[in-house]
């Protein structure tokens, strides 16, 4: 169940309604790696004793379902739910994760939405740290990636060029920018960045936000500290889960794309 997985038609619809298993079902082991990681570094964390995980570790596909669990289950620690079943939804786990980090959510907003306000917030926080010319390195990737000339100001928030990139760029910025916060989470709590193939400009461009975003989330766990250990787990694993959702929907709308050439 390793190696390359392609999410079936009924996956990728529950993936963009913001589903948690359909996601992890779909992921490859190699996608899978951080989140278990994250789970393993709280002390408090039951996959390692799983029959299955240690049957099957480093095969993370395999328990899927079993990671979704453990994340739920540190979200009912983080939001005083240690005696409810098998933890909140994960729907609950966000919203969570969003009012620590200091995003507002709006009552029955969507769980997609909601991983994409927070993925935005911290790599809004980084954006409003990183020097001028790093920012323009940045919008000058957008341009090209638009083809279209369009203009971009590397002096303008970030939710400012989000909303000036339009139908064709949004899905490629929001992607960038998921792959961005998750590398750098990554490096921090776990000494190593996200294990995929990239090409010589993503690769300049997380060299660029490491930083920023390490310190954008310092300042995240300077304020979770406060309010409970199990913030370590869930906010990385929220993070994650909203990359791996803007990559299953990206690669679609690529798909869709090329389709739509022939």
């Amino acid at each position: 169940m390793g190696g390359c997985v392609v999410a079936t038609a009924d996956q990728l619809k529950r993936i963009e309604n913001g589903e948690l298993y359909p996601l992890l079902q779909a992921s490859t082991d190699e996608e899978l790696a951080p989140l278990v990681d994250y789970i393993l570094n709280a002390a408090t964390e039951m996959l390692s004793i799983e029959a299955i995980y240690k049957q099957h570790n480093p095969k993370h596909s395999w328990y899927a379902d079993l990671i979704g669990n453990e994340i739920r289950s540190f979200g009912g620690n983080s939001i005083a739910n240690l005696f409810r079943g098998g933890g909140p939804e994960y729907a609950e786990v966000v919203a969570d994760v969003c009012s620590q980090i200091g995003v507002k959510v709006g009552e029955g907003e969507p769980v997609a939405e909601l991983e994409r306000k927070a993925i935005t917030k911290i790599f809004s926080d980084a954006w409003e740290r990183m020097d001028p010319k790093d920012r323009e390195a940045f919008c000058e990737e957008l341009r090209k990636a638009g083809h279209d000339g369009r203009s971009f100001s590397a002096a303008a928030p970030i939710t400012v060029i989000m909303a000036q990139a339009g139908v064709r760029l949004t899905g490629f910025l929001m992607y960038r920018m998921a792959i961005i916060v998750a590398n750098a989470v990554a490096r921090q709590i776990l000494g190593r960045g996200l294990t995929f193939a990239a090409n010589a400009t993503l690769s300049r461009t997380l060299g660029l936000f490491a930083g920023p975003i390490g310190w954008a989330v310092t300042g995240v766990w300077t304020a979770v500290d406060l309010a409970g250990p199990a913030y370590r787990v869930t906010i990385p694993c929220v993070l994650h889960v909203g990359y791996l959702r803007q990559k299953r929907l990206y690669e679609a709308l690529a798909a869709e794309a090329v389709g739509g050439v022939r």
